[in-house]
């Protein structure tokens, strides 16, 4: 008899666990911050205008962005603020190419199944953009610092990455494409026992709570797990489907397409400067 409620009060426990671990769900805030150069050769702009163009350009990759999940799903978009962007009466046409997202982006990803979808509004077009959960190959270190109230350990992972360098001269574009090894240091935070992270960064024993390519940083500054309000996980739908290679496809044709047009307005000799910049994410 003693065996039998041995038993029941084992398989009871078991059962609460399970039901603990189906029931996990969290809510965390990332703030974004991305290093920026650029150049001109324009006799128009001054050293001052520069910076301040600099500066203003630095202010408006400076956003907030919110993560939600569960044990296997999560979704990461941006909260909406203040519209950022380069400083008024400049006399500038800025492009920035390969920024995409923006307020009416989600993404979504699936550790279990390793898929992500994601929506992302470009050049005033709505895409739906499917593809595989790319796994990084973290190399675990003992190294470990506070985030907030949580004890994180270091990660680094290494991927090969291209980075197109674009220069004008007389109106004429030309670019050169340079591959490169990128570093990528994050740290999570084990008490928090799920593989998500903020962006496309996943694959770690406990919440991301930092990341960084050297050119990009997120940092959590909130986490609440298991809040009050039922965390319900997006599966986005909605704009048109393609995968990521197509969507690439096309964010080039657009680009070049908007490129022609500001080369073709300097030719008809309109007033102002471009200039182009590219970001490596």
């Amino acid at each position: 008899m003693k065996t039998l409620v041995y038993f029941f009060l084992v398989l009871n426990i078991g059962m609460c666990t399970s039901a603990m671990a189906q029931d996990f769900t969290g809510l965390a805030t990332y703030k974004s911050a991305m290093k920026m150069e650029f150049t001109t050769d324009s006799t128009e702009i001054s050293t001052e205008q520069h910076d301040e163009i600099q500066a203003s350009l630095m202010n408006a990759m400076q956003k907030d962005y919110e993560l939600s999940f569960t044990r296997t799903e999560s979704n990461w978009k941006e909260l909406e603020g203040l519209e950022k962007g380069p400083a008024p009466g400049s006399g500038l046409v800025i492009n920035i190419v390969g920024m995409g997202g923006g307020a009416d982006g989600l993404l979504y990803k699936n550790t279990k199944d390793k898929k992500k979808l994601e929506t992302t509004d470009a050049f005033g077009k709505l895409f739906l953009i499917s593809g595989e959960l790319k796994a990084y190959d973290w190399e675990m270190t003992s190294d470990t610092k506070q985030i907030g109230k949580y004890t994180c350990y270091k990660a680094i992972a290494k991927r090969e990455v291209t980075e197109i360098h674009i220069s004008e001269v007389n109106g004429e574009k030309e670019g050169k494409e340079e591959k490169r090894t990128q570093v990528i240091t994050a740290w999570y935070a084990p008490e928090i026992p799920v593989s998500h992270g903020p962006d496309n960064y996943w694959g770690l024993p406990g919440l991301i709570l930092e990341v960084g390519n050297g050119n990009r940083i997120l940092v959590c500054n909130k986490v609440v797990l298991n809040p009050q309000e039922v965390v319900e996980i997006e599966i986005p739908s909605k704009g048109k489907k393609v995968t990521a290679q197509e969507y690439e496809t096309i964010m080039k044709e657009q680009t070049e397409k908007m490129n022609k047009m500001y080369r073709e307005e300097r030719k008809k000799g309109k007033k102002g400067n471009t200039m182009e910049i590219k970001i490596q994410g």
